[in-house]
């Protein structure tokens, strides 16, 4: 009798000793107010006035590169290179979505394998439990 009250309080020191270290671990998640990264965020917000300046600089840059006339050499150079970077992006698009796809497969796959190997596993066990049972009735 006296192991079993000795391995209950053993059992409820350790659970004790875990709830203290869950609770010093969540510390940041219960308290009320917000972190400081979370502050700095909101205090980072741009204001509409700079969202303006932003664009009318863009676009100001914009009517400089057109008002700009290129040689035909560079125009056509930039035309080629935008060509490729279009090409380039299709090509890692599609290679990104044939890695998605393989990895859902791969995915899928390794389900099924576990199922499998957890029936295996359950019938295997059923088995030799029934086995060790009949060994210990007929003795």
């Amino acid at each position: 009798m006296s192991r079993r009250v000795l391995s209950l309080i053993f059992v409820l020191a350790v659970m004790a000793a875990g709830g203290a270290g869950a609770r010093l671990v969540d510390q940041e998640g219960v308290d009320p107010r917000p972190a400081a990264g979370q502050q700095a965020q909101v205090q980072q917000s741009p204001s509409p006035g700079k969202d303006m300046y932003e664009k009318g600089r863009d676009s100001g840059a914009e009517r400089a590169r057109a008002k700009v006339a290129l040689p035909p050499e560079l125009k056509a150079l930039r035309d080629e290179i935008a060509e490729q970077v279009g090409d380039l992006r299709a090509t890692v698009n599609k290679k990104y979505e044939e890695a998605g796809a393989k990895a859902a497969t791969y995915a899928l796959w390794a389900a099924v394998g576990l199922f499998a190997i957890m029936v295996l596993a359950s019938v295997l066990g059923g088995v030799i439990v029934a086995l060790i049972f009949r060994r210990s009735r007929n003795s």
